[in-house]
C-alpha cells in the first residue's frame, strides 16, 4: 500500500535534554505518525539533536506550533515523503488471563512480520510478576500460527 506524507527535521542545540521524551509524546498524541531524535554535530563542532517527524501535510499547521511551543528551534524544514506500507491485521489473545494484542503484517498477500503489542507484554509481565523477556518467549511458544 503506498502512502505520502511529510517530514518535518529541526536541529536544536540549546534545549534542555530531559525534555525530548516528553515532547515525542506530545508530537505522537497531536497527530504524528511517527516522530524521532537523531545525534548530529553541527557547525564548530556543536552536538546538537536532529527532530524528525513524519505526518500527513493536513498536520502541518497543528505540527508546526507543538514544535514551536515544545522546543526551542525558530525553524525547521519539511518535505514530501512516500512510504510503501504493509497490509496490517491485528488480533487478540489472552495468555494466563491477560489480553495481548498480536499484529501482523503482509506485503503483497504475503505474511512477512508479526509482533507482539509491547505495552500489552509490559502490562502482563507486571500483573503475572515476571519478567517481560520471559513471558514475551512463553507467549511466542503458544502461538501457532508460522512466523515465516
Amino acid at each position: 500500500m503506498n502512502s505520502q506524507l511529510i517530514q518535518i527535521e529541526a536541529n536544536i542545540d540549546n534545549m534542555n535534554p530531559e525534555l525530548y521524551g516528553s515532547l515525542l509524546d506530545t508530537l505522537l498524541k497531536g497527530g504524528a505518525n511517527d516522530a524521532w531524535l537523531t545525534p548530529i554535530i553541527m557547525k564548530k563542532g556543536r552536538p546538537a539533536i536532529m527532530l524528525s517527524v513524519l505526518a500527513p501535510k493536513e498536520q502541518l499547521k497543528d505540527i508546526s506550533e507543538l514544535i514551536f511551543e515544545n522546543t526551542t528551534t525558530i525553524g525547521f524544514r519539511y518535505f514530501a515523503v512516500d512510504r510503501i506500507i504493509c497490509e496490517r491485521e491485528f488480533e487478540e489473545i489472552f495468555y494466563k488471563n491477560q489480553k495481548i494484542h498480536v499484529k501482523k503484517a503482509f506485503h503483497d498477500g504475503k505474511l512477512v512480520n508479526i509482533s507482539l503489542e509491547y505495552e500489552d507484554l509490559a502490562n502482563a509481565a507486571r500483573a503475572l510478576n515476571i519478567p517481560i523477556k520471559i513471558l514475551e518467549k512463553e507467549v511466542w511458544a503458544t502461538l501457532t500460527s508460522p512466523v515465516f
